[in-house]
């Protein structure tokens, strides 16, 4: 069996997290926060040194933030072309009980990179170098892309994350070694990854690491540099950015801050996987990053210094691509995202979250105002402070209108739709009463419209629509994620063995329109069969919509499997164990246990809360606790009784049904997450 080291176990387990970060969810309010809010919209506070220093340092102490045991974080703030704070808060290296340096403290600062990756592209458009409508093919040398669409890619697409790509994320676990001395190309990292582009360019957004990576390689092969080094000549040294990098080097991991997990141990030193990482390697400090929004909000420049054209900046400031007019998506580099506390105001920004870090920089050009933190845990501190910033300095009171459609205009939303770069995000749209009722994994919302395409929920977030030429609904963006659409799914033809009265038709046809099982060449579903070990762990796979591995196999006996590639994607993700000697047993019927300890393992990694249940009957003592949790949840369909006490017996010993593991899937899908701070 393939083993994973302790120091990659210990990454993952932080990679987890990471995904669970890139789902924004809705903020809750520290006690007294509705009232200061309120008191803040009649009158905004200016925005000066002294005035921010005292907001930052109270935003700080604030309990609820207290409670996020963030060890150090890093907060800067510049204003027409002054900085007005740049500050440390707690701890470096919380061992060594080193503060956070400002000057000299640095970090990762994970995506946030893609903006400087962008700006050199915009430098290389303003030099003639880089055409944004030509077909990159043109500048990526001997690596081919692969296209099955017809239609041209271009650096407008690159940067606008519309690229079509099928797969736009690194391999489970293929993002950083704990191996120092490994380099990595960025070329032969391209080549190894290289996904295929399934949709026109320019039509969906998808936020895209592999589009800014390839940003990253097309800057080397047309500037005849490295990229860091590029990026080095004509960005940071300019600047007057001494302490920012995109490789770690020999010698930094002195001034590094160390990057910490949930339970605030320290994870060891690791360095990128390319190497050298456009999309999200770069380190720096809070004096560089005051240096680089100065140049961004001042057409370009710092002092006597030019990186970009006045027009270049405008137009990397300007929307490139949005769902609806008032709900922007990409700019050439910068995101929008939390539209709801935008108050009004035009909000350009860039997170990022890698192992132990997050970021998050924002700009409001028109304000000549910038700020960026960054902090050594995953917590959502960058959104509570991007609030808190907002709800202090540009306060807006919001009176919407709402309009009541015809019923037969609100029922065309009616459906599902699947998030088109996390699977397993799906979101469900009923028409009710005049208003829409949606549905995810953060549980239900009612929507009011404001306009055709444009709705609200109850906190004020957006709701945005995009239709087909014949008025059909076609994409979906919610704050449930919003870093892609979603993409409303079609009805598929039924299985001709699950008619819509038999009791776990629900279960089976909501699996069945998300593509995660499929029909037999008979067209049946066969639902009182067994299901193998195998079959259920791809099924797992096909709802998180993961990649299939491309590493040697996991277990001896799936080497040959047409799916091999996505069992040992189950095991790198931790959800899939093997039975001894480096076998699998693909196709021996799995028991209710063995599955319960699959789903356990995902429904926790997801962020589902671990629960107790009364468990009856005989469970092996190694799946009592998936046991308890699967059923705590109630991840089970009909064949499962409570008895009279509360208690249940899973039958944990008994082979699993096709059936009973559709509901089990489709009921972990379907379950809302917790909120922040809720049990």
């Amino acid at each position: 069996m393939a083993t994973i080291p302790m120091w990659k176990k210990t990454m993952l387990s932080a990679l987890a997290v990471v995904t669970a970060a890139c789902i924004i969810v809705p903020v809750v309010p520290a006690a007294g926060a509705h009232q200061e809010n309120s008191a803040q919209a009649q009158r905004a506070a200016k925005l000066n040194e002294r005035d921010i220093e005292g907001f930052a340092d109270a935003f700080f102490n604030r309990p609820d933030i207290q409670a996020l045991e963030v060890p150090g974080a890093l907060f800067v703030v510049v204003k027409d072309g002054e900085v007005l704070l740049q500050k440390g808060y707690g701890y470096a290296d919380l061992e060594a009980r080193k503060p956070v340096d400002p000057e000299q403290s640095r970090f990762r600062i994970a995506s946030v990179s893609k903006v400087i990756t962008a700006t050199a592209v915009m430098q290389l458009v303003e030099q003639g170098k880089i055409d944004l409508k030509q077909d990159v093919q043109k500048y990526m040398g001997d690596v081919k892309l692969k296209n099955n669409t017809g239609s041209p890619l271009t650096m407008e697409h690159l940067l606008t994350h519309t690229t079509g790509f099928d797969i736009v994320d690194p391999p489970p676990g293929d993002m950083i070694t704990g191996d120092l001395s490994a380099i990595t190309p960025l070329k032969d990292y391209i080549i190894k990854t290289m996904p295929t582009v399934i949709h026109k360019p320019g039509e969906v957004y998808k936020y895209d690491n592999f589009a800014s990576m390839l940003q990253g390689y097309i800057v080397e092969q047309v500037s005849g540099k490295p990229f860091h080094q590029y990026v080095d000549d004509n960005i940071f040294k300019p600047l007057g950015m001494k302490n920012s990098q995109f490789v770690l080097t020999p010698g930094m991991e002195s001034s590094l801050a160390t990057g910490y997990n949930e339970r605030q141990e320290p994870l060891p030193t690791y360095n990128t996987i390319p190497t050298d990482m456009p999309q999200g390697s770069m380190l720096t400090t809070g004096s560089d990053m005051a240096k680089f929004m100065l140049a961004h909000l001042n057409e370009g420049t710092l002092g006597e210094t030019r990186i970009l054209r006045k027009e270049t900046v405008k137009e990397m400031q300007s929307v490139q691509k949005a769902i609806h007019p008032k709900v922007p998506t990409m700019t050439y580099g910068f995101e929008f995202a939390m539209h709801h506390k935008f108050n009004d105001q035009y909000v350009i920004g860039k997170g990022g979250s890698i192992p132990g870090f997050a970021s998050w920089m924002w700009l409001l050009p028109e304000q000549k105002v910038g700020a960026f933190i960054v902090y050594n845990n995953n917590s959502d501190l960058r959104d509570r402070l991007f609030e808190a910033f907002m709800d202090r300095y540009y306060p807006a009171e919001r009176k919407p209108t709402y309009t009541t459609p015809a019923k037969d205009q609100l029922e065309r939303f009616d459906g599902i739709y699947r998030d088109l770069r996390v699977a397993y995000l799906t979101t469900r749209i009923k028409a009710q009463d005049g208003i829409l009722i949606l549905e995810d994994l953060m549980g239900k919302h009612t929507l009011q419209q404001v306009e055709p395409l444009l709705f609200e929920d109850e906190q004020g977030s957006p709701v945005a629509f995009q239709e087909n030429e014949d008025g059909t609904i076609r994409f979906l963006f919610s704050k449930s994620n919003p870093t892609a659409w979603s993409e409303k799914l079609p009805v598929p033809e039924r299985f001709k063995d699950v008619g819509e009265d038999h009791p776990y038709a629900s279960y089976i046809d909501g699996l069945h329109q998300l593509h995660v099982v499929q029909a037999g060449l008979d067209g049946r579903f066969s639902p009182d069969a067994p299901i193998s070990r195998a079959e259920f762990a791809i099924w797992l796979v096909n709802w998180l919509g993961a990649v299939p591995s491309k590493s040697p196999p996991a277990f001896r006996d799936t080497a040959s499997r047409i799916e091999a590639g996505k069992i040992t994607t189950a095991f790198d993700m931790g959800i899939v164990t093997g039975t001894g000697e480096g076998l699998f047993n693909p196709d021996r019927p799995i028991t209710r246990q063995e599955a319960a300890a699959m789903a356990s393992r995902l429904a926790i990694l997801l962020g589902h809360p671990p629960k107790q249940a009364k468990l009856t009957g005989e469970t092996d003592s190694w799946a009592v606790d998936a046991v308890s949790n699967i059923v705590g949840n109630k991840f089970y369909g009909p064949d499962v009784l409570s008895s009279s006490d509360g208690s249940v017996d899973y039958r944990s010993k008994q082979v699993m049904t096709r059936k009973e593991a559709a509901a089990l899937l489709y009921l972990l899908g379907t379950t809302s997450l917790p909120l922040p701070g809720s049990a």
